[in-house]
């Protein structure tokens, strides 16, 4: 009975710890949305909000490297790259914790997620409910190399985990 609890309490902890990070998703994502929308001041065009070049951030960082060297627009790109991988790494152990499949499964899931918050965002932004957000090739290759390695790490994880406890059970 007290184990039956205590599972309870961790799945509903996983649960609600994947709410937060959901809700978080979605508010670095947008940026907030705006009732009523804006107005003015959303400068939107398809021209300058769609970049549908795959590793089109290679060349960025490469421009940016050989403009200015280690300048902060250089470290800028790095951290903006960066930062679209970690995005979805929680995403990828949540669904190796709920026991999603396979990791072709995964990654399909995770990149249908990527590519929902990328229309959202473009989106949004035409209709004027957060500032002007692009729809970014690179983002969901980034998003969806984040959640596949972040689902990698998880089972392997999972499977030291394993590795332990068997041995301390010899």
């Amino acid at each position: 009975m007290l184990k039956n609890r205590k599972k309870n309490m961790l799945r509903r902890l996983v649960f609600l710890s994947f709410l937060f990070y959901a809700i978080n998703v979605l508010q670095q994502t947008t940026g907030g949305i705006h009732v009523p929308p804006i107005a003015e001041g959303n400068y939107w065009s398809w021209r300058w909000n769609t970049q549908l070049i795959p590793f089109y951030f290679v060349g960025d960082l490469i421009s940016h490297y050989n403009a200015s060297g280690l300048s902060w627009f250089f470290w800028n790109a790095v951290r903006s790259s960066f930062y679209n991988v970690l995005l979805l790494f929680p995403l990828g152990v949540y669904l190796s914790l709920y026991k999603i499949g396979n990791i072709k499964r995964a990654a399909l899931f995770i990149f249908i997620v990527s590519f929902g918050i990328e229309t959202m965002q473009i989106l949004f932004s035409y209709f004027g409910l957060i500032f002007a957000r692009s729809f970014n090739v690179d983002d969901l290759i980034l998003n969806t190399v984040g959640g596949v390695l972040g689902y990698l790490f998880f089972e392997q994880l999972k499977k030291l985990y394993i590795n332990i406890l068997y041995k301390k059970q010899e």
